[in-house]
């Protein structure tokens, strides 16, 4: 790694583990700049403002997690085990960033493209996990599916569903830590009636 990627790592992970405690209006370029014990003037040649640290910074932990997530699930035995794995570690990991992904609020009603394009990124590296856990369920007998693509749009699109609805009935954009662990209970669910609905008719 050169030497100027070495240190626009260092500052990502500072301000990942600034952002991830304190969120992002409550952390500063200056604050992130004493830790790494680094000039401000330094920071801001590699991040012309705070909002493109966090944009790389959410970007960087997306890429820690897929990994993660990758391992993980080659590690389980059936489609059922891997989208029981998957939906955990989501779980896992938004507990974990809580106040990181909240400050997703403070930006506005509308997300920079760059940090649009992260997240759309996020869900299009899900849609593949997922279809790649319904393409093993044939493969190995545990599941039939005429068409994965359509499978794997309607999983996403009810998982969404029960987001958007648990968080409407208290007119929440982002969920509250509660709301979040009934998001997964339901996933879960969910998950266990639509793969059900997927093994052969004996």
């Amino acid at each position: 790694m050169e030497n100027q990627d070495k240190k626009k790592a260092i500052i990502i992970e500072a301000a990942l583990k600034r952002f991830a405690h304190y969120g992002l209006s409550k952390t500063t370029m200056t604050e992130i700049a004493k830790d790494v014990s680094f000039s401000k003037a330094l920071l801001y040649y590699y991040f012309p403002d705070k909002l493109s640290l966090y944009v790389s910074t959410i970007e960087h932990l997306m890429h820690v997690i897929s990994r993660d997530l990758v391992k993980s699930i080659d590690k389980t035995n059936t489609t059922t085990e891997g989208i029981h794995k998957l939906l955990q570690k989501r779980q896992s990991f938004v507990q974990k960033y809580y106040t990181l992904l909240e400050s997703t609020q403070v930006i506005g009603t509308e997300l920079p493209d760059d940090l649009h394009e992260k997240f759309s990124k996020a869900r299009a590296f899900e849609t593949i996990i997922i279809s790649s856990l319904f393409n093993r369920g044939i493969a190995s007998g545990e599941l039939e599916i005429e068409d994965v693509k359509i499978a794997t749009e309607i999983f996403i699109d009810a998982l969404s569903g029960i987001h958007f609805n648990i968080t409407a009935k208290d007119k929440n954009i982002f969920p509250e830590k509660e709301q979040f662990k009934q998001i997964f209970l339901k996933e879960k669910v969910f998950a266990d009636i639509f793969l059900k609905g997927l093994k052969p008719k004996s």
